[in-house]
């Protein structure tokens, strides 16, 4: 009789976002029936007035409950739907219309003999104000690319993720458009705020930038210094960089997306346009990207769909995330919750509060790297105790976004950063050597940044 074959042991699975929705609003059902219930009261605006807490009778909410609210919770994120859906389309159509591609394009090949002090700074910027405008995760293909560069250069692999990969991600981190969400859940008028963003943006970038040419630069002088252990070498089967024209198309494109944004930013503080005409104008913008380049309407049409179906699933998590607001509210323990992170956070002044906010979104972001779908989770808490610690929802959203984005550059549990180190070749502790003392600059310079905003009461 032969031995039995040993069986394969099963490798450790990040559970779905949906799995861990299910899990946080069955945990929250379990806190109605043990929690102390209170409530604040509430001013004009809905808001939480500090000190106000007082305790009310207990409601239990069974799992029964919190299942049958799933649909009141897709219909309540309605109006947020609508609007991803929309963004996800638009944003969809730009990506494929080439614009961003020829830009890039065009830029390797003009500064691709330039030395390592001009090119890499140059495509690691010019990466970076890609991904604040229209940043997708599959922009981390771009590493293939930054693998030819190196090998030109006789730099490593990892100047190849620094380039590409944290060049993308660090522009998403300081967003200009993907911030539309995160203020519409933080119940901000989109768009407002763009000083700081300007500024956190072009510190974001210009740390990285600065960074990336650092380590370039000293790996030149001495490779034994590399992370990898070796640097990249040019070869006879090397791919060539193929030549490419100037992106005349690319740059109008942008400069119209860039306008067309700017100008609702005006016009919703002066004119008093509401988001029926966000929605508008981004519809517009899909179209006349591809009106640009020559491409059929049907064509666009079919792009705008596609873009619009890579949000569905997406939107599904935010209805769904919706009830565990629900659970929290009606059972009247989300202002106990509030209440105990107030007393937690908020007792040493409004500058701790703020970066309470940003270190709680920092170390909760490693374990849900995903920046739409944990929203969906933290805003009906944050929110709250925002309101009870007097920060505007301004710093509220922007202690959640900066928080969201720094830890995704190092996170294990972020798919594009392991499909990113597949495609270099880098293994994680080499990556972490890299990375992790720029991120630990951007939180001190983030937290900071939120400390000092939450401080004197900035509402953007």
């Amino acid at each position: 009789m032969t031995a039995q074959a040993a069986k394969p042991k099963k490798k450790f699975e990040v559970p779905h976002i949906l799995l861990i929705i299910a899990g946080i609003a069955l945990f929250a059902c379990l806190l109605t029936y043990v929690a102390p219930a209170g409530e604040f009261d509430l001013d004009a605006s809905g808001n939480a007035i500090a000190g106000t807490y007082h305790a009310v009778e207990r409601v239990p909410v069974s799992p029964l409950q919190a299942l049958l609210w799933v649909k009141r919770g897709i219909e309540n994120a309605a109006s947020m739907i609508s609007l991803m859906l929309i963004g996800g389309g638009s944003i969809g159509c730009i990506v494929a219309s080439g614009a961003f591609d020829d830009i890039l394009n065009f830029g390797v090949y003009k500064l691709q003999d330039k030395s390592t002090t001009v090119l890499v700074p140059a495509i690691t910027a010019l990466m970076g104000l890609l991904g604040a405008f229209a940043g997708t995760d599959s922009m981390i293909a771009f590493v293939t690319v930054g693998l030819v560069i190196c090998k030109r250069l006789n730099l490593d692999r990892i100047c190849a993720m620094g380039m590409f990969y944290l060049g993308y991600l660090m522009g998403m981190g300081a967003t200009f458009t993907g911030m539309i969400t995160m203020q519409l859940m933080a119940e901000v008028e989109p768009m407002t705020g763009m000083g700081i963003r300007i500024i956190m943006f072009l510190i974001f970038v210009g740390l990285n930038t600065w960074w990336c040419r650092r380590y370039a630069i000293k790996i030149t002088k001495d490779p034994s210094k590399s992370y990898c252990g070796e640097i990249l070498h040019a070869d006879e089967d090397m791919e060539e960089i193929k030549e490419a024209p100037f992106p005349l198309k690319g740059i109008l494109v942008v400069a119209i997306m860039f306008g067309i944004y700017a100008f609702y930013a005006w016009a919703a503080n002066h004119i008093g346009w509401d988001q029926s005409y966000l929605v508008a104008c981004q519809i517009v913008l899909a179209f006349v990207s591809f009106a640009i380049y020559g491409k059929s309407m049907n064509a666009c049409s079919k792009e705008f769909f596609k873009g619009a179906c890579s949000m569905g699933g997406i939107s599904l998590v935010m209805g769904c995330a919706r009830v565990i607001g629900f659970v929290l509210t009606q059972g009247k323990i989300m202002h106990t919750l509030a209440n105990g992170a107030a007393n937690i956070i908020g007792g040493s002044g409004l500058a701790m509060a703020g970066a309470g906010l940003f270190i709680f979104t920092l170390i909760f972001n490693l374990f849900i790297p995903s920046r739409t779908s944990k929203m969906a989770v933290m805003f009906p808490v944050l929110i709250p105790i925002g309101d009870v610690l007097g920060l505007s929802r301004q710093v509220v959203s922007l202690a959640y976004q900066y928080g969201d984005s720094i830890t995704n550059t190092l996170t294990p549990m972020s798919g594009p950063l392991v499909g990113a180190l597949g495609l270099a070749d880098v293994s994680y502790d080499q990556w972490f050597k890299y990375a992790a003392p720029l991120m630990g600059i951007l939180s001190v310079i983030s937290c900071a940044m939120v400390a000092f905003l939450a401080s004197i009461g900035y509402v953007g």
